[in-house]
């Protein structure tokens, strides 16, 4: 699922750089953290900074389920964004 971190950002007068500067990191490594799989932690941390819900950061999207969670099994973290990431938890846990 997409994120919307800028928008969020921006509609906070922030930016992606003073964010990094209040979470004690370089831009470019918030900018790694949050491509691709980013952490819930990571997540967490940005949006304590920004002042709003985890799942403020993500694009809803139209039209489909609204899923989006974090299941914690023996201390990992797995992020879900969709039944297909449910259904394939679940065979990872049977």
């Amino acid at each position: 699922m997409p994120l919307k971190i800028k928008d969020v950002a921006k509609s906070k007068g922030m930016t992606m750089a003073q964010i990094a500067e209040k979470l004690g990191i370089n831009p470019i490594t918030l900018s790694q953290s949050l491509n691709g799989n980013p952490t819930l932690s990571r997540l967490t941390e940005v949006a304590n900074v920004l002042g709003v819900d985890v799942s403020e950061l993500f694009v809803q999207p139209k039209g489909k389920q609204d899923i989006h969670g974090c299941i914690f099994i023996n201390g990992k973290e797995n992020i879900i964004h969709s039944r297909e990431d449910i259904e394939n938890l679940l065979k990872e846990i049977e």
